[in-house]
């Protein structure tokens, strides 16, 4: 009904829906690196900007105009921050258990039973697992009708990241920030999300968090993270035999490309992710790290809804709910479900 509202109508025009960000974004500059530059941040949504909705060039607007946030010590700080809130107002915090599944009475989730067979029984429940992850493993199977692991499976999901975590002994004068673009980035954005490859010639996004915050290396040395955009695993590629090769090409680009030089003979510490790993060790569904994509038929109205439906007491946060992926919005469907939890105690408590 709200899309009937007249502040819905009136905003219509200045959406600009029917726009892809690319299409959107040449409206403002000519110079076509410009415009691949103030795209970037479609890779947040893990699409293509000649397929993401135009209002996203929102995201690019935002981190102009009011910048980009590091939390000293890392992001890391951040969940350390709510868990010491959460203890500050009496709750428990429990690490190490794995949920085997939701524990329902009909349609009404009572708590979660755990990997190690004991049970836990709440009020309420929030899910912030990967939703689609949830609905596959966590969501017993027959009680849900919308969301069951065959619908799932054919809605359109983002690309995923190959990623290097480095601990180097050497610092790095560079930009906290740094993009390396593919020198033809429709192409590869094409083979990530359409054709489904692995790009010979990927885009490169770096982060030298340690020229702004030198809590996160030993005097002298850095941390620094890599992260190339690549398919997720509807692709089937076999990272197991690809992940060495792709290592050495985004190493070899950081080397021809940036002022990172030498880096690799400067790793003291090494861990990397493929989607592979992320599907399997970290429960991302299909290694889609940023979830499912935000065509239309995938947003706002059309996305899993923060109060889950189809089960009573259930709630999610996350990419896989409103409003959509990236660390900031992820935190908003928090808030959203949140707010939305405290004024169902409240009318709850006047009843």
């Amino acid at each position: 009904l709200d899309y009937g509202r007249w502040r819905f109508v009136k905003a219509l025009p200045k959406l600009t829906v029917t726009d892809s960000v690319y299409k959107r974004l040449s409206h403002y500059f000519q110079d076509e690196r410009l415009r691949l530059s103030f795209t970037f941040q479609a890779k947040y949504l893990g699409m293509s900007p000649w397929e993401c909705p135009g209002a996203f060039t929102i995201l690019s607007y935002m981190e102009h105009a009011y910048g980009i946030f590091h939390p000293i010590g890392g992001l890391n700080q951040i969940p350390e921050a709510m868990a010491k809130v959460i203890k500050e107002e009496g709750g428990d915090v429990y690490t190490n258990k794995g949920v085997k599944q939701l524990l329902l009475d009909g349609k009404t989730v009572k708590g979660v039973e755990l990997e190690d067979g004991s049970v836990e029984y709440a009020d309420e429940v929030v899910i912030n697992a990967d939703f689609a992850h949830a609905v596959n493993h966590l969501i017993p199977s027959g009680s849900v009708k919308k969301y069951t692991p065959e619908k799932m499976e054919q809605k359109k999901y983002s690309c995923s990241a190959f990623m290097l975590y480095l601990g180097v002994n050497k610092k790095y004068d560079l930009p906290h920030h740094s993009i390396i673009f593919s020198s033809d980035y429709k192409k590869n954005v094409e083979e990530l999300t359409k054709q489904k490859i692995l790009s010979e010639d990927p885009s490169i996004y770096v982060q030298n968090a340690s020229v702004t915050d030198d809590t996160l290396a030993p005097e002298g040395k850095s941390s620094i993270y890599i992260l190339a955009p690549v398919p997720n695993n509807f692709s089937l590629v076999d990272w197991e035999e690809r992940k060495g090769d792709f290592r050495r090409l985004v190493l070899d680009q950081l080397e021809q490309r940036t002022g990172f030089k030498d880096i690799e003979q400067h790793i003291e510490v090494e861990e990397m992710y493929t989607p592979t790993d992320w599907e399997m060790d970290l429960n991302v569904y299909k290694g889609a790290t940023f979830n499912l994509a935000h065509n239309l038929p995938q947003m706002m109205y059309f996305r899993p809804p923060n109060q889950f439906k189809e089960l009573n007491n259930c709630w999610l946060v996350g990419g896989g709910t409103h409003p959509g992926s990236g660390l900031p919005t992820i935190m908003e469907s928090a808030r959203i479900t949140s707010k939305m939890l405290h004024e169902q105690a409240s009318l709850e408590s006047v009843k």
